[in-house]
């Protein structure tokens, strides 16, 4: 009679929608881990001859780059990782203030100096190549990558994870709240790729931008294309369940097809080939691919999630 008098009056938890324990378990605590694992090895590297070990972790933010709430938001730490996009160029002036007799410490420099964007100027932009102090910066900027990517991480398995979880807290009221805040970072991870990492180096017709790719000067701008789309499939599959699992797949693979098409031409890599009207439309038909995918998820797993968006489906991209 106890027993069954303290099973009743135990209180009662939940256990949290299996979506967001599976984005989690399967999808964020991986990629930031990866991150951690990515950034420690770049900066355990005795040499700064480490493009290889800073390609791997700038794939690695790639990544986790649409979760850009929570532990990434706190103390700049996403920012810190990766200014970019850098409309006035400042990063530049802030190496050269790094690389000068009065340097502030990394921690306490301009943002625009700090995370992976710097760091590839330091690796591939000729301009630094002879800078004394360049292999000390590198460093420097590696160790302070890594420390962020430990904050993120540590503050996600020790602390974060577990409002998503258990919600009914400060952060979030219901576990409808946690999956409406993943479908966000999953709908703004798609727009930034159609805005930015593409619609910054298409321009316009006549004034294509070319230079104005992400992570140009390594040649990954059509890469983190691909990575950041990966990722956000994943998510979306998740989120998404058996019922759109499939849709969500074959519209992702539309995408990855382009991608293929223009990875292989001369200028894809870099997205220069935007320059040209031919390569221009290929880079549009990727754009517009990855509209849709938003466009399909606004009117589906939107809805589903309880999430009704402003969106017209006429509008393109």
């Amino acid at each position: 009679m106890k027993l069954a008098l303290a099973l009743i009056l135990a209180p009662a938890f939940a256990a949290a929608d299996p979506r967001v324990e599976a984005a989690l378990d399967d999808d964020i605590l991986p990629g930031f881990a990866a991150l951690t694992q990515a950034t420690q090895a770049l900066a355990d590297a005795q040499t700064c001859d480490v493009a290889d070990a800073w390609n791997t972790a700038a794939a690695a933010w790639v990544a986790v780059s649409h979760l850009r709430f929570g532990p990434s938001e706190a103390d700049n730490r996403a920012f810190a990782l990766a200014f970019w996009p850098d409309p006035r160029g400042a990063t530049p002036s802030a190496l050269t203030a790094l690389l000068g007799e009065d340097a502030p410490p990394i921690a306490d420099a301009s943002i625009a100096g700090r995370g992976f964007y710097a760091m590839e100027f330091l690796l591939f932009d000729p301009a630094f190549a002879g800078e004394a102090g360049r292999c000390d910066l590198i460093a420097g900027l590696a160790d302070d990558a890594n420390a962020s990517a430990q904050a993120i991480e540590n503050e996600w398995q020790n602390h974060y994870g577990d409002l998503m979880r258990e919600t009914g807290n400060g952060t979030y009221r219901d576990d409808t709240e946690a999956l409406q805040e993943l479908y966000k970072s999953l709908t703004t991870g798609l727009d930034f790729t159609t805005a930015m990492r593409l619609g910054r180096p298409l321009g316009t017709f006549d004034r294509p931008r070319a230079t104005r790719a992400e992570m140009r000067r390594s040649g990954r701008s059509l890469a983190n294309v691909s990575v950041s789309l990966a990722s956000l499939q994943s998510l979306a599959v998740i989120l998404g369940g058996d019922s759109l699992s499939a849709d969500i797949q074959a519209r992702f693979k539309v995408a990855d097809d382009q991608i293929e098409a223009i990875a292989n031409l001369d200028g894809g890599p870099d997205l220069s080939i935007v320059s040209t009207p031919a390569g221009r439309i290929k880079v549009e038909a990727l754009q517009q691919r990855i509209a849709e995918i938003r466009v399909f998820l606004a009117e589906t797993l939107g809805p589903d999630l309880g999430v009704i968006e402003g969106f017209n489906a006429m509008d393109g991209d």
